[in-house]
C-alpha cells in the first residue's frame, strides 16, 4: 500500500484501494464518461473504473460518501442527530398484515403506499431479496402498491439503491427515495452536481444503521445454520412475521426452507458480523442527509410488551411532516408522539463521543492504510482506555487483496 502522497486522487478508485467504498452507487450516476461500472461481489458490493474512459475530473469524489476518510476523520459538514423542532413517533401501518411481515411495524411501506395511491409520488427506490439469487439485493422503482410490499422489511446485506438514481434522471417525475445513511448522503450529494435530481426526489427516507454485513454472512449462516444452499432460495426475509421478527428463507413455489428468530440468531451471525470497514469508521448512523430517519424501538420493555411491531420516527422537517401527517390522517398509520430523546435512546449505543476523535477505529485505520502517524497519540490512549477496537478487523481488511470479492 502506497503512502496517500503518492497516490493520485482523481477517481473513486483511491477509496475502492483504500477500502473504505460503502457500495452506495452514487459514483456510478455522476460520472460523465461512463468509466464507472458496479460489482457485486461475494462479499461486497463495489464500483470498478475504466481507467481509459476516467478524465479524471474528481466528480465521483466529490459525491462519494467515503472519501473524506483519505482527507482524515473530520466531516466536512456539522453533524447532529435531531435539529431543533423534530418530532419523533411510534408508528405502524394499520394493514395488519404488513404490520406482521415488515420488521417493525411496517410504517416506511403504509407510508409509501399512500403517497403512490394519492398521487404524491410516482413511484420509490427500495430494496428486495428474491429471484434466482436473493442473496444479491434488487434495488428498483416500485410504481405500485404489490411492488412496494414486495420491499417491505430490513435487508441486512450490501444493498446500492443509488444505482437507480440513473434511472430517476431518465424518468421525469416524484420519487422517494429509501436507504441507509450513507445512501441518503451519496444522493444529496449528487444534488449538488446533478441538480435534476433534487425535483425527482421529494423524499428521502433514512434507517438508524450501525453497519451493513457482507453478503457472505447470510450465506454462511444459511447453509450452517439452516443447512440449505442459496442456489435453491429464492426469496430471504431477514426480518418479520411479527415483532421482533424471524430470519425466513423461501424456495420455490414459497417452500419455507428456514425459520430461525431474529434475536440470538440472525442478530448474531449475520447483523454482527464481517461489516464493509466503511461501516466501522462511520459518523453517520442516524441518516443525517434523511427527512425521515426510522428504527426499531429496542428497548427491554418494547421486546417484552410489543409482538407485532411498531416503527420508531424522527421526522426532522417540514418536507417530512407534511409526508407523515396526511397519510395518518389517511388511515394507513397509527401513530403515537414520544420524546426525541426516547427515539434516539433506543439505539444510544449508536452515540459517538465528540470529545474523541470519534471511535477507535478511525485512527486505527488512518495509521495502517493511510500511514498517518499523528493519529498514533489517540490510538495510545485508546490503548489505556481499554478501547481500542477493530486491530484484527483493520489488519485483515489491509492485507486481503479480494477484499470487496
Amino acid at each position: 500500500m502506497t503512502t496517500l502522497k503518492k497516490q493520485k486522487l482523481l477517481s473513486v478508485d483511491a477509496v475502492i484501494r483504500n477500502r473504505i467504498c460503502c457500495g452506495c452507487g452514487t459514483c456510478t450516476v455522476v460520472c460523465p464518461t461512463s468509466a464507472i461500472t458496479f460489482i457485486f461481489g461475494a462479499r461486497f458490493n463495489y464500483p470498478k473504473v475504466d481507467k481509459k474512459k476516467c478524465n479524471s475530473c474528481k466528480k465521483c469524489l466529490e459525491v462519494c460518501p467515503s472519501s473524506f476518510l483519505l482527507q482524515g476523520t473530520e466531516l466536512d459538514f456539522k453533524y447532529e442527530i435531531a435539529p431543533p423542532g423534530a418530532i419523533s413517533y411510534l408508528i405502524n401501518s394499520t394493514d395488519i398484515n404488513i404490520r406482521r411481515e415488515a420488521s417493525s411495524g411496517g410504517f416506511i411501506t403504509g407510508l409509501l403506499i399512500y403517497l403512490l395511491e394519492s398521487k404524491k409520488i410516482d413511484g420509490c427506490v427500495v430494496t428486495r431479496c428474491e429471484g434466482n439469487n436473493p442473496l444479491v439485493a434488487e434495488s428498483f422503482i416500485a410504481n405500485n402498491k404489490q411492488a412496494i410490499i414486495s420491499a417491505t422489511g430490513s435487508k441486512y446485506t450490501p444493498v446500492s439503491s443509488c444505482i437507480m438514481l440513473k434511472d430517476i434522471i431518465k424518468q421525469p417525475g416524484q420519487y422517494a427515495f429509501v436507504g441507509t445513511p450513507c445512501m441518503v448522503e451519496g444522493l444529496t450529494r449528487l444534488e449538488k452536481s446533478l441538480p435534476e435530481i433534487s425535483t425527482n426526489i421529494v423524499l428521502k427516507i433514512g434507517f438508524v444503521c450501525s453497519g451493513v454485513a457482507s453478503r457472505l454472512s447470510t450465506k454462511k449462516y444459511m447453509e450452517k445454520q439452516g443447512n440449505i444452499s442459496a442456489i435453491g432460495s429464492r426469496r430471504i426475509c431477514y426480518r418479520g412475521n411479527g415483532w421482533p421478527g424471524r430470519f425466513r428463507v423461501f424456495g420455490d413455489g414459497d417452500k419455507l426452507l428456514m425459520d430461525r428468530p431474529y434475536i440470538g440468531g440472525s442478530s448474531r451471525y449475520v447483523v454482527a458480523v464481517d461489516h464493509y470497514i466503511r461501516c466501522n469508521n462511520c459518523l453517520d448512523h442516524w441518516a443525517y442527509f434523511a427527512d425521515i430517519v426510522v428504527s426499531d424501538p429496542w428497548s427491554e420493555e418494547m421486546i417484552i410488551s410489543e409482538k407485532i411491531g411498531r416503527s420508531a420516527v424522527l421526522v426532522k422537517n417540514e418536507r417530512g411532516e407534511n409526508a407523515i401527517l396526511p397519510a395518518i390522517k389517511g388511515g394507513y398509520l397509527t401513530a403515537d408522539v414520544i420524546p426525541v430523546r426516547d427515539m434516539i435512546d433506543f439505539n444510544k449505543h449508536l452515540l459517538i463521543a465528540e470529545k474523541i476523535i470519534k471511535n477507535s477505529w478511525m485512527p486505527l485505520y488512518q495509521l495502517l492504510f493511510l500511514h498517518r502517524v499523528k493519529y498514533l497519540l489517540p490510538i495510545l490512549r485508546s490503548m489505556l482506555n481499554r478501547q481500542l477496537n477493530g486491530v484484527i478487523t483493520t489488519l485483515k481488511a489491509l492485507l486481503n487483496k479480494n477484499y470487496y470479492y
